[in-house]
């Protein structure tokens, strides 16, 4: 019933929760949560990495300018259609003020965790 689900390996469909979607270092990255009872040994959730497709596109009409747009992958597109009529419409595109700032301190946590990774490297030299 869901094909693009279980060709990425989830059998678990009647457990999933919520999933979200971002965009991190030039990947979508889907992360679906599954209801899990206390104590289970399963994952609570799961992370998938799409690649983005690149296009040259016209980018004016009269002026011969061409721009590169990238485009995220039909698996993750058709993995959301999937997602969205199992748990509705409870995902939202809109991002609120929390979501904003949720992924912000992600994103300075992936920064700081980088930074010290290179500066290890630099002491190491």
């Amino acid at each position: 019933m869901y094909p693009t689900l279980q060709s990425m390996g989830i059998t678990s469909i009647q457990d999933i929760e919520k999933f979200t979607l971002r965009y991190e270092g030039g990947h979508d990255v889907l992360k679906i949560y599954y209801r899990r009872e206390k104590g289970s040994l399963l994952p609570k959730s799961k992370k998938f990495k799409f690649g983005r497709s690149t296009k040259t596109v016209l980018a004016d009409g009269g002026q011969q300018t061409y721009r590169q747009v990238q485009e995220p992958s039909l698996i993750v597109l058709r993995a959301m259609e999937e997602l969205e009529q199992i748990v509705g419409k409870q995902h939202e595109s809109k991002a609120t003020k929390a979501d904003l700032v949720k992924e912000l301190e992600h994103l300075e946590k992936v920064m700081n965790s980088k930074i010290s990774e290179i500066k290890h490297k630099i002491d190491s030299m």
